[in-house]
């Protein structure tokens, strides 16, 4: 059965290594809002948007490609760039088999916006981070928003939405497990769950040990609401992490990360202004990562040695076929 499973194992770890099958791409590293689970605030690396030079380097690097995903974010919220809509038609018209997904966290998606990305169908997924069911609980997490602005604008885009009897984008209201929202998770759920598409219950994660630990106890809800508790209680990595097999990040510089917790880019694979996307994707820099974490030598990683992505990970079949 070892055996088999390791087959199985290195069959699946040379398909993912032919070309990622998720791309972050940020539009940009600034954001409005300072969470208190989140170290984009303190982040060193510069605010700034992504060039139209950068970001047609990355699509024209993925014509062809059997990319299926792109999140058009990742530690900035997209909507603090002006030009957010025009770019997202651009990646939809070169890329349109690709699904977008776009994550925000509201306060700036005015009604103008949202009547645009659904009556031209820019999206197949926008979530709405909303960490809170209550106005003290929501900006005492999400500081610098305003709970009532936020809600209206979701409401917003939601109600248009319905009221255009479109399927398109699929919607979702998110909010994280963690001490401050523990006693407003179930009514969160029923609250939005009358409304959007889909309400996700997202696991705390502590940035590889950059942020204060706000789990409280060791069993969390899974990331999709189903009445479950999470199975896994182990405290490190006995397998290999998936992140650096299937999704690329590519900060608005353009430089590429190890992961999408690699927020710092200190674990820099690669940068897409001096190569393409599957030279980076199945190049030296990150295959030496790979190896690494194939041998569980996390601690010699910065940005994975105090890492707690493996409580999410554990019940998933990659870290099953390892074992």
């Amino acid at each position: 059965m070892k055996i088999l499973r390791r087959l199985l194992f290195n069959i699946l770890r040379k398909h993912k290594e032919t070309f990622p099958k998720i791309l972050s791409v940020e539009f940009t590293s600034a954001c409005n809002a300072k969470c208190i689970m989140c170290p984009q605030p303190e982040m060193d690396r510069k605010k700034e948007n992504m060039s139209n030079e950068i970001l047609e380097k990355v699509i024209n690097d993925c014509v062809g490609k059997p990319l299926k995903k792109i999140n058009l974010f990742w530690m900035g919220d997209s909507t603090l760039d002006k030009h957010m809509i025009e770019k997202i038609r651009v990646v939809r018209k070169k890329l349109p088999r690709v699904k977008l997904y776009l994550s925000t966290n509201a306060q700036l998606l005015t009604h103008e916006r949202s009547r645009k990305i659904i009556d031209e169908n820019l999206l197949d997924v926008i979530n709405f981070d909303i960490d809170g069911l209550n106005k003290n609980t929501f900006e005492g997490i999400r500081v610098n928003l305003d709970f009532d602005v936020v809600t209206d604008n979701v409401k917003y885009f939601l109600n248009y939405k319905k009221n255009c009897g479109k399927k398109m984008p699929e919607t979702r209201v998110t909010i994280i497990d963690m001490r401050p929202t523990k006693d407003e998770v179930e009514g969160f759920v029923k609250y939005w769950s009358g409304l959007a598409d889909k309400v996700d219950i997202n696991h705390y994660n502590t940035w590889g040990g950059t942020q204060d630990e706000l789990n409280y106890d060791d069993n969390h809800q899974d990331t999709k609401h189903q009445g479950k508790l999470r199975e896994s209680t182990q405290t490190s990595f006995d397998f290999a992490c998936t992140h650096p097999w299937e999704e690329m990040v590519i900060g608005a510089d353009g430089r590429v990360g190890l992961c999408c917790l690699d927020h710092e880019l200190n674990e820099e694979v690669g940068d897409v202004k001096k190569n393409t996307i599957q030279e980076i994707w199945q190049g030296k820099a990150i295959n030496e990562y790979r190896e690494k974490q194939l041998n569980l030598d996390y601690a010699s990683i910065g940005s994975c040695k105090d890492c707690n992505a493996h409580t999410y990970q554990s019940s998933k079949l990659w870290a099953k076929l390892q074992r």
